[in-house]
């Protein structure tokens, strides 16, 4: 019988444990910890809060309280088909909130009217279906909203009004909007925003940031590793006040992101925060706080991460 070489077969046997090792070494310097969407569009749709839901009797008067507290007062007989007939089954209310910054990037909502920059109270997106899915019209003056104001608008209590929100695609981006709004009323008491003659779709209860005494300015943004901007958006957390801005537009040289010209006040404080998904699908993202002093270009690095840690993220900036 042949003998076994002890000191060969341990040295085999260590030899395969240091390859094996370094294999798994290998294999595990590869491994990315993100999670991976097809698109931007993906990852912005897999972040909106889902709508809260309801179901009322529109032939009476009704009302439904939102999760956060935003209070949706309905008229009977609020509804009409195309027809202009009134609606008397039962109707479905859609209702997302959006009362902190944090709902707001979340929801993929703005705080811009015409470029310019809104101090928020709070907003909210309504609307109405009848009992097959379709979408029904309202009657004027039937809705009445209250929002209670969860953001720090010390200072501007008696200036906040109804602003109207639609959403569009802006720079391949699905963005939302603001327009003062109109045939409607409103007004702010002991932390409660009062809106009659609400419309369905986007409310918000706002005011254009004053750029009076401010020196206006612009400043662009770059984001490491990224040349095509369709795929990556970026987020401006304003500390100065209650606002946040997606800054989308490509400067002249299509080489990074752009503010409006005379857009920004000098001096501003703010936090970026920047998004993207790589071209191999995986969620990248990073942050950067910033004092603005002047068509200033600032640059992002991004990291990869998961979907929990980005909305992590989010909560630790914007709370």
């Amino acid at each position: 019988m042949k003998k076994i070489n002890i000191t060969s077969l341990i040295t085999f046997i260590v030899l395969s444990l240091l390859l094996f090792n370094c294999e798994n070494n290998d294999d595990n310097s590869e491994v990315i910890n993100a999670d991976t969407y097809s698109s931007m569009d993906g990852l912005i749709q897999a972040l909106k809060p889902s709508a809260q839901t309801f179901t009322i009797d529109p032939t009476t008067d009704e009302t439904v309280t939102g999760a956060d507290g935003t209070i949706i007062s309905i008229n009977a007989n609020a509804f009409t088909d195309d027809n202009n007939n009134l609606i008397g089954t039962p109707v479905t209310v859609k209702l997302r909130e959006h009362l902190t910054l944090e709902d707001m990037i979340l929801a993929n909502v703005q705080t811009s009217s015409n470029n310019q920059i809104l101090v928020t109270g709070g907003s909210f997106s309504l609307t109405f279906e009848d009992e097959n899915g379709s979408s029904i019209n309202v009657n004027p003056w039937a809705i009445q909203a209250q929002i209670p104001v969860q953001t720090d608008i010390t200072g501007y209590e008696n200036q906040m009004q109804y602003y109207k929100g639609e959403s569009s695609i802006v720079d391949n981006r699905e963005m939302v909007d603001w327009e003062l709004g109109t045939n409607s009323q409103a007004d702010l008491g002991n932390g409660i925003f009062f809106i009659s003659g609400l419309d369905q779709g986007f409310a918000n209860c706002d005011v254009l940031y004053d750029m009076a005494g401010d020196t206006p300015t612009q400043f662009e943004v770059s984001v490491s590793d990224v040349t095509d901007y369709s795929e990556t958006t970026v987020w401006m957390v304003i500390e100065d006040f209650p606002s946040v801005i997606m800054i989308s537009s490509l400067n002249d040289t299509r080489t990074a992101l752009s503010t409006y010209e005379n857009s920004i006040p000098t001096g501003l404080n703010a936090t970026l925060i920047a998004i993207s998904v790589d071209e191999d699908n995986y969620l990248k993202f990073g942050s950067l706080p910033i004092t603005v002093l002047g068509d200033d270009v600032f640059n992002i690095d991004l990291d990869y991460g998961t979907t929990q840690e980005l909305t992590t993220l989010i909560q630790n900036i914007a709370n």
